[in-house]
């Protein structure tokens, strides 16, 4: 028996091969709508829940009494009543949150200050024994700035430090690095003929620093839309 090998007609291979590009086009369709689909779900879902969780840098020991210990030896202020509003926001915030037991007043570093001839020579373990610390948060500024020259109206704030917690007994706790860890907040640039608006700038900037060096010790969430913020002090 002769078997004959059957052959398409031209007609229905022109009908197969249109079936098989529409097929293709359908698949690539969907695969486009199901990638966009996607594309848009996790745009609603960022812009529903914009932040993210920052876990701390160093957890301080909660047992302990803690002192605040802003220091501007190197770099003095011109508005010393900044250190007492840093110190005293900081303090707030670690007991607001439980992350110590006590803090040491502000008031006693200042008395301390005044009645120790050698202080600024003081080792800053010896600083939280005589007050009764346990460890200190010392947090050694090292630029305060207002405005760029004093006659302008214009006013951009700066302040930017270190951030070093020692042990009292033991030393050093965190970081390893010899500067500390470096801790920037600035403001942005405003206009105001004031110049009573210093302390209100001030007291803004204070407050801004103070939240950046507490959240190196507890979780706490930040906003992912916001331009990354610059950890130099030293940078522009």
């Amino acid at each position: 028996m002769i078997f004959e090998r059957q052959t398409r007609s031209p007609r229905r291979r022109r009908v197969g091969r249109s079936l098989a590009i529409a097929m293709c086009w359908l698949m690539g369709a969907a695969a486009v709508s199901t990638l966009g689909g996607c594309q848009l779900f996790f745009a609603a879902v960022e812009m529903m829940f914009p932040y993210t969780t920052v876990q701390p840098q160093f957890e301080l020991p909660k047992a302990k009494t803690v002192l605040v210990f802003p220091d501007d030896v190197e770099n003095p202020v011109s508005y010393p009543p900044i250190k007492r509003k840093l110190a005293e926001h900081i303090a707030k915030i670690l007991i607001d949150k439980s992350l110590v037991a006590r803090t040491i007043p502000y008031d006693k570093l200042i008395d301390l200050r005044s009645a120790e001839p050698n202080f600024n020579r003081m080792a800053v373990a010896s600083v939280g024994r005589k007050l009764g610390a346990d460890v200190v948060v010392y947090i050694s500024i090292n630029e305060y700035t207002l405005k760029n020259m004093p006659i302008e109206t214009l006013w951009r704030g700066k302040f930017a430090g270190w951030v070093r917690v020692v042990d009292v007994n033991e030393g050093r706790l965190w970081p390893v690095e010899q500067a500390g860890h470096s801790v920037s907040v600035n403001t942005p640039t405003t206009e105001n003929v004031s110049e009573t608006y210093g302390e209100e700038l001030s007291a803004e900037l204070a407050e801004k620093l103070a939240t950046e060096v507490a959240g190196l010790f507890h979780e706490h969430k930040i906003d992912r839309h916001k331009p990354p913020r610059k950890s130099d002090p030293f940078e522009p």
